[in-house]
Order: structure tokens, then sequence, then C-alpha cells
């Protein structure tokens, strides 16, 4: 009997969902960008890659469920939400603070202006936005994600590493464009 195949073709197939997770998340931002843009009136502009995916996204929603997945057996389940409400609210703030601040820094972009709102703290968090982000992400994790892990576990390893490729290739032919030293 020799598990290390077993293992090491099960490691695989975990490694594979998370970056399948990363995708569909990462498409499913994009995605809620344009409709918002288009429900709001603004410009159509989802992010600064080329690609139809925002990985910020699917990174933060990663972070996030990693994190959610350790709450798992805290009960009550009201105290669990609680718990995951305030650990996404800190997290996606600081997240918004960060990397509005990096783009400014790396691209002299500013992807995004929350300083009209009511609750902003600057222009790039803002209470309202973190809150509705973190009640948002507890609804995904919930509803959400059960449907996406079945997905991922669907989507073939040779179009995931595509996928990834493509999204690598957009990620250094931006930073090439925007890049401003």
């Amino acid at each position: 009997m020799n598990n290390s195949i077993n293992l090491s073709h099960t490691i695989d197939g975990e490694i594979m969902v998370i970056f399948n997770s990363f995708i569909i998340y990462s498409i499913l931002g994009y995605l809620f960008e344009i409709i918002g843009s288009l429900l709001l009136g603004n410009s159509l502009n989802s992010g600064f890659m080329y690609g139809p995916y925002t990985p910020i996204y699917g990174i933060t929603i990663m972070l996030l469920f990693s994190l959610f997945d350790k709450f798992r057996f805290i009960k009550p389940n009201l105290k669990k939400y609680i718990i995951m409400l305030f650990s996404s609210f800190i997290i996606i703030t600081f997240l918004e603070l960060f990397g509005g601040e990096l783009i400014k820094i790396l691209y002299h972009k500013e992807l995004w202006n929350y300083s009209k709102l009511p609750l902003s703290l600057n222009k790039y968090i803002s209470l309202e936005v973190s809150l509705f982000w973190s009640i948002g992400i507890i609804l995904i994790y919930k509803y959400l994600k059960p449907i996406t892990d079945k997905w991922s576990k669907k989507i073939p390893k040779y179009l995931t590493l595509i996928i990834l490729l493509i999204m690598f290739i957009d990620f250094i032919i931006t930073n090439i464009n925007l890049i401003k030293i």
C-alpha cells in the first residue's frame, strides 16, 4: 500500500480546487463590478488588468474563507457570525486601505474614492462599504460557496493552468504598461 501517491493526489487536487475557486471568485468579482457600474452609471472599470477577472476579489474571498473555516465549530451560530462579521470587517478595511495606497504608489492611479460617502475615513476606506462587503462575504460563504466548491472540483487541471497562465501574463503586461518609474 503506497499512501504517498494517494496523499500527493489529494494535495494536488486540493491545490487545484483552491486555484479554481480563486479563478471563479475573480471572475465573479469582475462581473459584480461591471453590473454595479452599469446600475450606478459609472464607467466600466473593474480593476487594472485587461482580462475579465479582478484577482483582488479572488484573493480576499479565499483569505476570508480560510479564516471562516477555522470558525466552523463555534456555537451558537450567532456568535460565529458575529466573529465572522468583525474579522471580515477588519480585514476588508485593511485590504482596501493597503490596496488603494499601493495602487497609488505603484501605478499613480486611483481606482476608487470613497471620500464622498458619509462614513468614509479617507478616500480608500469607508465604514459602510466595509460593512456591506463583510455582510456580503458571509452570505457568499454560506450560500454560494457550496455551489462554487462543486464547480471547482469539476474544472480540469489543464484548464486551470491555462487560465492561471493567462492571468499571470496579463498581470505582467499590465505592470509593464502601468508602472511609472
